[in-house]
């Protein structure tokens, strides 16, 4: 049953609001920029609102960043210096690679459902930033996964689910912002394909947009993220860059941002977008922010982008609200040109960085299956291991990345994401480093291309044979398949291993979901690592010796077969009917390879109710759950809480509403773990009262170890 509550009586509703062009509401920092704009002449307004450092379509001018905004001296306002960071500081020059870590993409981190790690890794993405010179991250990138394809899928934080996305997101904002540079949540909204992705005209129920779609975003809003970018794609009919439903309407209004939008690049259509509400134009190159074309915003409306811009600014640290005090920051570096020192000189790579990098790498490897625990790998049981296949030993041809802007590798995407790393460590460089420390005998075959002959006189020596499965993703084009490249060789090895009697353990590289079906059941052990960086090869070592424990979680399905996931749409309007049930939630009745939230560990874990669920104050619910490690070797558990709603308020069959990663436990601790469902999470999205409605009924808690491995289920009355 659903009961429709005015929206004052919910106090989890965010204020609606009807205005074409909402103004900022009245904070301290508003004020503050509302005082500097009064002092500002109409050029240096305008200079705020238009991208500089551009002189064509694809002409980045030497000494810019990706994006930039002019200083006001007088005024004391410091350039924006702005610069992509899917993977860490975005290279573009050869001087760079080497200077900045290639972190583990985002799908990494969300694999690892970590929130303090995520948070921990944005605090060091903005150290980077800010030493190379860049006030400005052009992330979070939080869209939630609709198509499994999807050529930015190893960049979007959320994985298939925005509960995920949520916790993830807030966290990588908080963790950005800490260090005073201010985070960019994009790409707004329904970004969800590469196909077509000017063009493709996304089409989504007001009810899915705020249920699934709107929640990460939501979540950065909370975290008090600086601005939003919009994204290329057209939402309901209109770009979403000049689509006043999306920015004034919700995200403006209804979802109440105080930050300030700014256009993905070249992105804008048309003169007449701010009205939409877009405050600033990147990279500036169109003329349709200009001061002629602005003239006719309605009134109030360019003071009210400036404003946004300069309260952004001020909340972050990047300038004092007194426009005559010294700026509480050194002004990093100015543009044009004087940025040059930090951006091609500085090194911003240390050693707690690189391993962080690892650490994230390994926390994020999910173990898929291991039979006979056949890992982790030990002395007494393994003499000698085979490493065979060339994705466990790839290129990392920099010179020819750094000529086409998307290409990517077995360590990075492709895109403007990418990092091009130094000296990447390969599978087989990180798993010979470790042997050598336990006296283990490697022999590989890794030559440039797969060999099986070759493979099999390896795998005769062996008491373990290691190969690997890779393929790569790229901003601007989805993905062909959702199979590895070298899936007819991963089939060949596995199946002549098995008449060798040899275990084999596949390790694979991914971008986001895999199928995995042609080789899965020769395998006795399978992992899944998405692109993982620059420590890529140590960070699987540290798994399969068991240095650490295996702790990382699907944050996609992996699928029997690609047919069972959403495709791209290949013409428009492109319709979102499954609504509510995307990705992992609307395969509950079909078989998938591997479920979203699956991870093995070394051990095993019990499950028991601490307090059952039950209704609290503010109508939200809460219980604990305690974790207990019921194995022999320490390892690491994240309880996922699912929930099921009452029969008849059109809800999947269940979604994720909380989760927390335990400590490490050693073999028979446990530890109890609290758990807050709050009043919205029990709420559906009326779009009749355009707010959201509170749900009655019986509800089922659900806790487990991935979204088919339930552990303990309770129903509670609300």
């Amino acid at each position: 049953m659903r009961l429709s509550l005015p929206l004052f009586l919910l106090s989890f509703a965010p204020s609606l609001s009807t205005s074409s062009s909402p103004t900022i509401p009245h904070s301290p920092s508003a004020d503050a920029a509302s005082s500097i704009v009064a002092q500002m002449t109409t050029e240096e307004k305008y200079s705020l609102l238009n991208g500089i450092g551009w002189s064509s379509h694809m002409g980045q001018d030497d000494g810019y960043y990706i994006g930039n905004e002019p200083a006001v001296p007088r005024l004391n306002i410091p350039s924006l210096n702005m610069q992509d960071a899917a993977q860490g500081f975005r290279t573009t020059d050869i001087r760079q690679i080497g200077q900045v870590t290639a972190w583990p993409c985002s799908l990494a981190v969300a694999g690892t459902w970590d929130a303090e790690l995520a948070e921990t890794w944005g605090a060091a993405l903005g150290d980077e930033h800010r030493g190379k010179g860049a006030n400005v991250i052009l992330g979070p990138s939080v869209n939630v996964h609709r198509v499994a394809v999807g050529g930015r899928n190893a960049e979007y934080i959320s994985g298939e689910e925005p509960k995920l996305g949520e916790v993830m997101a807030a966290s990588y904002v908080t963790g950005v912002q800490s260090r005073g540079v201010l985070a960019v949540a994009k790409h707004f909204a329904l970004n969800n394909q590469e196909t077509n992705r000017n063009t493709v005209d996304s089409h989504a129920s007001e009810r899915s947009m705020h249920e699934v779609y709107y929640k990460p975003f939501a979540a950065a809003i909370e975290a008090g993220v600086a601005s939003f970018m919009c994204a290329y794609n057209l939402v309901n009919g209109t770009h979403a860059c000049g689509n006043s439903d999306l920015l004034s309407r919700d995200l403006k209004g209804r979802l109440n941002f105080e930050g300030f939008v700014m256009s993905d690049w070249w992105a804008v259509h048309d003169a007449g977008y701010e009205d939409a509400g877009l405050d600033m134009d990147m990279p500036g190159t169109d003329s349709y922010f200009s001061a002629d074309n602005l003239s006719a915003a309605d009134d109030g409306r360019v003071d009210d982008m400036v404003t946004r811009v300069l309260a952004a600014m001020i909340r972050s640290g990047l300038m004092s609200a007194d426009p005559s005090a010294p700026a509480p920051f050194p002004p990093l570096c100015e543009i044009p040109g004087g940025c040059d020192d930090l951006m091609f000189n500085a090194t911003v790579r240390t050693p707690e960085h690189v391993a962080l990098a690892r650490q994230i790498a390994a926390d994020s490897v999910a173990l898929l299956k291991n039979e006979n625990d056949v890992l982790p790998i030990t002395p007494d049981k393994v003499k000698t291991i085979a490493v065979v296949g060339s994705a466990c030993d790839p290129s990392n041809h920099k010179e020819e990345m750094l000529k086409v802007w998307n290409l990517g590798n077995f360590f990075v995407m492709g895109g403007s994401g990418r990092v091009i790393p130094d000296d990447p460590i390969s599978v087989l460089r990180g798993i010979k480093e470790r042997a050598a420390q336990d006296g283990i005998e490697v022999v590989e075959s890794v030559g440039s291309t797969d060999s099986l002959a070759a493979a099999k006189r390896a795998m005769a020596k062996a008491d373990l044979v290691v190969t690997c499965g890779a393929t790569t993703a790229t901003e601007g084009a989805d993905r062909s398949s959702l199979s590895v490249d070298q899936d007819s060789f991963l089939q060949s090895v596995t199946a002549a291993a098995a008449e060798m009697g040899k275990p084999v353990a596949v390790l694979l590289t991914t971008p986001g979901s895999a199928v995995v079906s042609s080789f899965d059941a020769g395998a006795a052990a399978l992992l899944n690592m998405f692109l993982g960086g620059e420590q890529l090869g140590s960070a699987y070592a540290d798994v399969l010796f068991g240095d650490t424990p295996p702790s990382g979680k699907l944050p996609v399905t992996f699928p029997l077969a690609a047919a069972d996931a959403t495709a791209p749409c290949e013409s428009n309007p492109c319709e979102y009917g499954e609504g509510l049930e995307v990705a992992w939630r609307g395969l509950g009745g079909k078989d998938v390879g591997y479920p979203f939230g699956h991870g093995l560990g070394y051990t095993q874990f019990g499950y028991a109710w601490g307090e059952e669920p039950a209704v609290a104050e503010g109508g939200g619910l809460r219980f604990s759950v305690s974790v207990s490690n019921a194995g022999e070797r320490a390892g690491r558990e994240v309880p996922q809480v699912y929930l099921a709603f009452p029969q008849g308020a059109g809800e999947p069959e269940m979604q994720l509403k909380a989760f927390a990663k335990t400590g490490a436990l050693q073999a028979g601790e446990a530890q109890l773990l609290e758990f807050e469902v709050s009043a919205v999470e029990l709420a559906v999205w009326d779009e009749e009262a355009a707010g959201w409605s509170a749900v009655e009924g019986e509800f089922e808690v659900r806790v487990g170890s991935s979204s088919r491995d339930i552990r303990l289920s309770a129903p509670v009355q609300v």
